[in-house]
């Protein structure tokens, strides 16, 4: 093989690489793209969770705090009708 052979081959096999080099910058930059989305869904999804668990905190504390009333109207019935009712004992 002459040297003009060589580099002929040398030169085919560059074009190659570049060839696929540049390919591969297309995929990374797809996937870059994709990830970047990912990314962005994931950090909405979990703000929407963070407030939808606020809310539910937010509601058992009401319930719980309707629960304390109902069981104080609940033991304010009972004494009453263990005192009798129309002022009898």
């Amino acid at each position: 093989m002459t040297p003009d052979e060589r580099f002929d081959r040398i030169e085919e096999s560059l074009a190659t690489v570049a060839t696929s080099l540049a390919q591969v910058s297309v995929n990374v930059d797809r996937v870059s793209e994709r990830l970047d989305r990912a990314v962005r869904l994931s950090v909405c999804e979990a703000r929407n969770e963070r407030n939808k668990r606020r809310e539910l905190d937010e509601k058992v504390t009401q319930l719980a705090a309707a629960q304390v009333v109902t069981e104080e109207k609940l033991q304010g019935l009972i004494d009453a009708l263990k005192r009798g009712g129309n002022g009898h004992v």
